[in-house]
């Protein structure tokens, strides 16, 4: 994975918060590789799937509250329960900026699949061995944290056409 796709997705977090949510954001702390881990979450997961020419996904994770006001701004309406509109909501937004971040990395075709929410406490994820993920820690401007995770890899036979 190259530093200029895990960027490409910065951006388009970046991008889609501040349009979408009116939020801005910044790194906050180290980020983290993790590979053959099984790594811990917030709350609230929305992980969408990358194929085509890659193999990977991206996913936001965020405490239940900060994901909740994220989507009430993203929807424009308060969103006070744990339900369908805030699950689905919180899978669009990863599915918008996993969209974003593709037409960012012109040089490779990537398909996304439908997204998938996860809420729980103590949730965990396998970071699988030989295809890890990249952490990055973010500190939302006037309060609350979340973290975007990619997971990028170009097979040998594509890399090879680049």
């Amino acid at each position: 994975m190259e530093a200029r796709h895990v960027n490409a997705f910065i951006e388009a977090t970046l991008e889609t918060f501040q349009s979408m949510c009116g939020v801005t954001f910044h790194r906050k702390g180290a980020i983290r590789k993790v590979d053959g881990e099984i790594v811990d979450t917030d709350e609230l997961l929305g992980i969408v799937g990358l194929s085509g020419d890659v193999r990977g996904a991206v996913m936001l994770t965020t405490e239940l509250e900060i994901g909740r006001k994220l989507v009430s701004k993203f929807l424009m309406e308060d969103i006070n329960e744990i339900n369908c509109d805030l699950m689905d909501a919180w899978g669009e937004l990863v599915n918008i900026l996993a969209g974003a971040a593709d037409a960012k990395i012109e040089e490779l075709k990537v398909e996304l699949a439908l997204p998938s929410v996860v809420y729980g406490r103590n949730a965990k994820f396998y970071a699988k061995a030989g295809n890890p993920f990249v952490i990055i820690p973010m500190e939302i401007k006037g309060g609350g944290t979340f973290s975007l995770g990619v997971s990028m890899e170009i097979p040998k036979n594509k890399a090879a056409k680049r």
